[in-house]
Order: structure tokens, then C-alpha cells, then sequence
């Protein structure tokens, strides 16, 4: 029992981080396929508009969300493979390394 009471305490949290990684991707790819048509059009008018629409409020919503958004992709991906390193390579305490006072 107190197996698997260690394997929920471990993979409860891991499930939490999955959860929060697969939204920042959703919003990311999201925000960054609805750019282009809403605020940088693939045409002429849309060139000529763009120093127009790039400033309005949905424009700007959606590039923090693309910036943000790969910003917390990139430090998950930093903050999983230090969880890894810590499974693959403990940091052990010496237990003959007690100082002694002189």
C-alpha cells in the first residue's frame, strides 16, 4: 500500500505540470494561427493596413500570448529535464564528511 501511496504522491504533481504545459501549447498555437488573419492579412490591403491594426487590443493580446507562450514552453521543458536529472543523478550526503571544530 505504501507503494503505491509513493507512486500517486509522485505522479499526481506530474499530471498537474501536463496539464499546465498542454494549455500554454493550445494558446500558443492558437494565438499564433489566428495572428496572421486578424492582424497581418496575406494581401495588399493588408500590408497597407497593418501599421493600423497591429497596435488595436486583440492584436496585442494575441503577441503576448505567442511570446509569453513560448517563454513558458521553453522554461517547461528546462524545469522537466532538471526533474529528470534529479531521478537519473541524485545528490548524495557523505556520511563521513562531518566537520569537526579545531
Amino acid at each position: 500500500m505504501n507503494l503505491l501511496q509513493n507512486l500517486a504522491d509522485l505522479i499526481y504533481p506530474a499530471f498537474n505540470a501536463a496539464g499546465i504545459y498542454l494549455l500554454w501549447i493550445c494558446l500558443h498555437y492558437g494565438a499564433s494561427q489566428m495572428y496572421v488573419p486578424l492582424c497581418a492579412p496575406n494581401d495588399v490591403k493588408g500590408f497597407v493596413l497593418s501599421p493600423f491594426i497591429a497596435p488595436a487590443p486583440h492584436c496585442q493580446a494575441l503577441r503576448w500570448l505567442i511570446y509569453n507562450g513560448g517563454n513558458s514552453i521553453s522554461a517547461m521543458w528546462i524545469i522537466f529535464g532538471t526533474w529528470c536529472l534529479s531521478y537519473l543523478s541524485p545528490v548524495r550526503r557523505s556520511r563521513n564528511s562531518s566537520h569537526k571544530k579545531i
